[in-house]
């Protein structure tokens, strides 16, 4: 019987690694994706999908057309168990039946959980505010900022908040992107001096977005991601409150402490608020059933890889810490990749409230992080499987990333902040001064790169679907 690899969930990073694996392991191997719903999200276009600037259709496609063109096997549904001494995986189906898959090599990407209920009364289940987390919340979003803007065209007056939901809460520039094309979208509906914008977000200062800010030199002058993004908010007359983490959230009312403030309370008719992640609930046992999964996983349900989990304070961080190869320091053949893995600790400095409650921006690790952390894992497994050690490392203290956030959707009057960092987790030993290479880090604000995102999702959505040429497309 031919090796089995199994892949559990089909987000940036677990469908990246399956498409690299179908012709890294073509004859030698089986692969299977476990993944509910038979969608794949191009997450990064919801915030578009939350103004209403583009249709839900546009940004996903079904796996298993995909899948099968490829060779992969698919399942649709979540894994509940793993058992690492007998190799098998315990999946619930739609039908809510159990079914048992066997793994030679597994590797989780899983994506997050969306803790809403870590901070009471948050998300739009059990609450009032909106999310763009998922194409079902982004519709959500989209229909609660609609009806916001009809109150605009009408004469009213509105308050919309857009940020973070809790005190360690990530993804803080999704929540920046979704706020500025808010802000362009407003003011091409001729409403925005109706509405009063309000940026709400965890980070020690603007432009964090959990990855300790970013400096770059343009013609030989030190730029700041903090000078840019606080340029931009005062541009478009957006009240700023940082160092910030919600505590509660009541219809109209969101209650925070602030860094150095007293605990507030802050009136609202639209709120977007991103919610904590935690791991997505899944449990490890041994052979005769002990549960292994406070061994395989930190507290906060993210798995344990090759990383330096050593507690340390900010300034004794090193890009050392962070892990290469993604896999279990305690089983050779299991890995995680994505959301999925527990980082080793905050890119960012957290700090407390007055109450002694930590905020802290925690590290993102999504979109090009985690297609490059999937791809590395594809040729891990293939080295695994031919019989070789893995030999293929990403540390994110050598990955680069590049992110841009439009500001607008069209690619006549839009404009995006694009940002490259090189490397996403600052690696002192490596670069001394700023822990990056600044000579390859850029940050820039124009129309291009309102061009170049929307270039991107077509490009991205082509390769995705392992179209012809995808390979030729980079994570």
């Amino acid at each position: 019987m031919r090796p089995q690899v199994v892949i559990l969930g089909a987000g940036f990073a677990g469908h990246t690694a399956a498409l690299h694996l179908s012709h890294l392991v073509k004859g030698l191997a089986d692969v299977t994706v476990v993944a509910p719903r038979n969608r794949f999200t191009w997450f990064p276009s919801l915030i578009w999908v939350g103004i209403g600037a583009m249709r839900e259709e546009e940004v996903v496609f079904s796996l298993a057309p995909v899948y099968e063109r490829l060779g992969i096997a698919y399942v649709d549904g979540r894994a509940t168990t793993v058992n690492l001494d007998a190799q098998t995986v315990t999946v619930q189906t739609p039908t809510a039946e159990n079914r048992a898959i066997r793994y030679d090599f597994l590797l989780n990407a899983t994506g997050p959980y969306l803790n809403f209920e870590a901070t009471p009364g948050l998300g739009p289940s059990a609450g009032t505010t909106a999310s763009v987390c998922s194409v079902e919340h982004a519709v959500d979003a989209r229909k609660k900022y609609l009806e916001i803007v009809k109150d605009l065209k009408s004469g009213k007056h509105r308050r919309l908040v857009v940020g973070v939901g809790h005190a360690t809460a990530t993804c803080e520039g999704a929540a920046f992107e979704y706020l500025m094309n808010v802000d362009a979208d407003l003011r091409a509906r001729g409403v925005r001096d109706n509405a009063e914008l309000v940026w709400l977000s965890n980070e020690p200062e603007p432009g964090d977005f959990g990855v300790d800010g970013i400096e770059a030199r343009k013609r030989g002058i030190l730029v700041t991601g903090a000078g840019m993004v606080r340029m931009l908010l005062d541009e478009a007359s957006v009240r700023q409150i940082i160092g910030a983490g919600v505590t509660a959230v009541a219809s109209g009312e969101i209650s925070y402490e602030q860094i150095g403030e007293d605990p507030a309370t802050l009136a609202y008719d639209f709120a977007m608020l991103i919610p904590q992640f935690r791991g997505i609930p899944l449990q490890y046992v041994g052979g005769d059933g002990t549960d292994m999964t406070a061994k395989m996983t930190m507290p906060n349900g993210f798995m344990r890889v090759d990383a330096d989990y050593t507690p340390k304070t900010y300034d004794r961080y090193a890009g050392s810490d962070w892990p290469a190869l993604y896999r279990s320091p305690h089983y050779a053949n299991v890995y995680a990749a994505g959301i999925a893995f527990a980082p080793p600790h905050p890119m960012s400095k957290g700090k407390k409230t007055a109450s002694g409650m930590s905020v802290i921006a925690m590290a993102p690790r999504t979109g090009m992080a985690s297609g490059i952390m999937g791809r590395t894992v594809a040729y891990n497994i293939a080295d695994q499987v031919a019989g070789r050690e893995p030999s293929h490392r990403a540390p994110m203290s050598a990955m680069p990333a590049a992110c841009i956030a439009s500001m607008g959707k069209s690619i006549w009057t839009g404009s995006a902040a694009s940002i490259i960092m090189v490397p996403v987790a600052r690696d002192y030993a490596t670069y001394p001064g700023y822990g990056r290479d600044l000579r390859l880090c850029d940050l820039d604000v124009g129309r291009s790169g309102a061009w170049t995102k929307r270039l991107l999702h077509s490009a991205f959505m082509w390769k995705l679907q392992a179209k012809p040429g995808w390979r030729m497309i980079p994570e």
